[in-house]
């Protein structure tokens, strides 16, 4: 008889499924991970609530995760069962121009698990075996959940071009600009400043070694910015994802600025294209991350250059699932990263 494993569904909007599957069996090229621990993302908000616009439910969600390889499938060479794993989680063609180029993060057939193919909340989860990389044996797993969202931190300084000694500005202090600031820092940032309306984020900022925080419902960010950095910073990150932000982004840019877009935006902005022109500002996507950004999101938060676990806010099971996503609304000022325990053994 077949193993029966716990897996949870969002079927429509705010309603979970927790039902019980067959354990399933890794196929030709996968590895069967057992799934540990998995963190909520903003995104994943969203979907509950409707509101992800490339999600189709039912989906079952989760993209950030850590746990254990417990099987592997037919010709899947260069891991061992038992490793501490975390995973990949975007699906990608290997076929157009941008996969062929060596940048299939922005893949034409791009595909997120958790979103638009099945995710990690289940026991045990079948993946892509490339899409695995190894943990050193004694890493925390709670903290290695934290490998995904650090990625996306390490993704964006590279698109920023940092070489080192820079002066920077992240605008928004939720959980990628605190993680977004510590990455700089720990990529030789000179001075990182950091701005929010939130007192409690950028108190937490400044638990995280952050140089300079701006509350700009207190202070205005350009004056507060000229003080601490009278040349102006050499990079902007925008973190947020609204209009407000990044009109202050290009405001407060000086000229010839390379400003970072990390926020996603649920409507387009109208921005000051003329002062982008004018002052030969650089506005930069970026998009989730590649294999050597988990690389070294996983170096930096094993040996301790970046310091992830002041923003785990809670912890829940996944039988809590929709309990979880029902605290993160109920405390969105104090609430960073929520860990879910998957593994029910």
């Amino acid at each position: 008889m077949k193993k029966r494993i716990l897996r949870a569904v969002l079927i429509e909007p705010e309603k979970i499924l927790i039902e019980e599957v067959d354990k399933p069996l890794p196929q030709k090229g996968e590895a069967l991970i057992k799934v540990e621990k998995c963190g909520v993302c903003g995104s994943d908000i969203h979907a509950y609530y409707g509101k992800h616009p490339f999600t189709t439910l039912p989906v079952v969600q989760g993209h950030e995760f850590s746990g254990v390889i417990a099987e592997l499938g037919e010709g899947v060479s260069g891991l061992t069962v038992g490793k501490k794993v975390v995973v990949e989680p975007s699906l990608v063609c290997g076929k157009c121009y941008q996969c062929r180029s060596g940048r299939y993060n922005i893949c034409d057939e791009l595909r997120v698990m958790g979103f638009q193919a099945p995710g990690a909340y289940i026991e045990y989860f079948p993946v892509p075996a490339e899409k695995v990389i190894m943990l050193p044996d004694d890493m925390n797993l709670e903290l290695a959940a934290m490998v995904e969202p650090t990625a996306v931190g390490v993704h964006a300084a590279t698109r920023a071009g940092l070489k080192g000694g820079e002066n920077v500005i992240v605008i928004g202090a939720g959980p990628i600009g605190l993680l977004l600031a510590q990455v700089t820092k720990a990529l030789g940032a000179n001075k990182v400043l950091i701005a929010d309306v939130i007192d409690a984020r950028l108190q937490k900022a400044v638990e995280l070694g952050v140089d300079y925080i701006v509350n700009v419902q207190k202070q205005n960010l350009a004056e507060s910015v000229h003080r601490v950095f009278p040349d102006g910073a050499d990079v902007i990150f925008e973190a947020v994802g609204k209009e407000a932000t990044i009109r202050d982004a290009i405001e407060t840019a000086r000229k010839g600025t390379k400003i970072v877009v990390v926020g996603v935006f649920p409507s387009d902005p109208k921005v000051q294209m003329g002062l982008v022109q004018d002052r030969e500002l650089e506005l930069v996507g970026t998009l989730m991350y590649m294999r050597p950004d988990f690389e070294v999101a996983v170096n930096l938060i094993y040996s301790g250059k970046i310091n992830v676990s002041p923003l785990i806010s809670a912890r829940f099971n996944m039988r809590e699932l929709q309990k979880a996503y029902k605290y993160i609304e109920q405390n969105k000022d104090t609430t960073l990263k929520v860990i879910i325990t998957v593994a029910q053994d």
